[in-house]
């Protein structure tokens, strides 16, 4: 058997005299076979359990609030911090929505608030408080 067979980390192990006579291979399905041992699909699930509720509680808490001095937002928040961007009324040149296919059936929107240096999104917002936001927001601009 040639010693080209055999992962580079163990060519350098062997001794010049040694011959290699044979070599596994693991099944291109080993991952079902892991998956298959009970204690590992727990695991599994668990953590994927874990990332979905944790991601439900970031979601959860991303909100846009417009008062009559200023925009307050919630960027990225985590699950023991709230970071949060404030931005002056004057300083926002632009609040756009985009649509897409799965907002039109579902009912959501997405938000881009535009300022000249930067611009900050928020999905899966309701139509009805987009409008709201986008309203109070070119009523303060007059």
């Amino acid at each position: 058997m040639d010693k080209n067979s055999i992962p580079k980390a163990f060519q350098k192990v062997l001794m010049n005299d040694e011959e290699v006579l044979a070599v596994t291979k693991k099944h291109s399905l080993w991952i079902l076979g892991w998956w298959l041992n009970p204690i590992n699909l727990i695991l599994g699930i668990c953590t994927l359990g874990l990332l979905f509720l944790y991601k439900l509680h970031t979601i959860k808490n991303e909100v846009i609030i417009i008062t009559n001095k200023r925009i307050i937002a919630s960027v990225s928040p985590k699950l023991f911090t709230k970071d949060k961007i404030e931005l002056t009324l004057k300083g926002v040149d632009n609040i756009r929505e985009d649509e897409t296919l799965f907002g039109n059936i579902f009912g959501w929107t997405a938000i881009q608030i535009e300022t000249r240096s930067d611009s900050y999104a928020q999905r899966q917002i309701t139509k009805d408080s987009m409008k709201a936001l986008r309203n109070k927001f070119y009523e303060l601009q007059k």
